[in-house]
């Protein structure tokens, strides 16, 4: 009987509280506006100086060919056998360029590296927005090595901007949306910064200067 009664005064208390009206005490908040500063500075750079912060390594380049030879060189520096690239438009760029790679996600085991293109990219975090559209959500994120290439056209001021664009693209949005920023990394133990424990160990974005091409 008591726990009942206790019960009631508690309910009663809610009631009387839902019922009383309280004048706004933050009547000049808008939840509208954006919380952060606007980005002053040119965007690419922003993105450019975000993503670097963050562990990624960032390239700027005015075309497709730029790109390819960027990869060769990597291949050839760091000696990689074994090349995925899901996306069939990407992959059929390496294969006119002639560069030995897999397009069949069965090999993500053997995969040194992992090659594709994104959505977006956000200038606030330097972070790279992908989706399950084009390539699987598991290829960028078992690569030990990852390679992203964006076009500067494509760079968002913030995740709510990119979130605005994804949905123009997609009418329907897909399955996975997944925002990168920088490598992976951990502190859980110790505190001590471990990269490369739960994805890519090395994150290079390559962005083509596409501005002047755009209206």
């Amino acid at each position: 009987m008591e726990e009942s009664t206790n019960r009631e005064k508690v309910l009663k208390k809610i009631r009387a509280s839902l019922l009383s009206k309280t004048d706004n005490p933050f009547p000049r908040l808008s939840f509208e506006g954006s919380v952060f500063p606007a980005i002053e500075d040119d965007i690419l750079v922003h993105f450019a100086e975000r993503a670097e912060e963050a562990g990624a390594r960032f390239f700027l380049i005015d075309n497709e060919l730029d790109f390819m030879e960027a990869i060769v060189q990597l291949g050839l520096q760091y000696k990689w056998k074994h090349i995925l690239c899901a996306e069939e438009g990407l992959s059929n760029l390496l294969t006119e360029c002639e560069l030995p790679h897999s397009h069949n996600t069965a090999d993500i085991a053997d995969m040194e590296v992992a090659i594709s293109t994104c959505e977006c990219l956000i200038a606030r975090t330097g972070s790279v927005v992908f989706s399950s559209s084009g390539q699987t959500r598991s290829v960028p994120a078992f690569a030990p090595f990852h390679i992203v290439l964006g076009k500067a056209s494509h760079i968002c001021p913030d995740i709510k901007d990119a979130m605005a664009w994804v949905r123009h693209k997609f009418p329907r949005l897909p399955g996975n949306l997944s925002i990168v920023t920088g490598t992976s990394s951990t502190a859980d133990i110790d505190g001590d910064v471990v990269r490369g424990v739960h994805g890519p160990v090395k994150l290079y974005i390559f962005v083509i200067d596409d501005r002047d091409q755009t209206p």
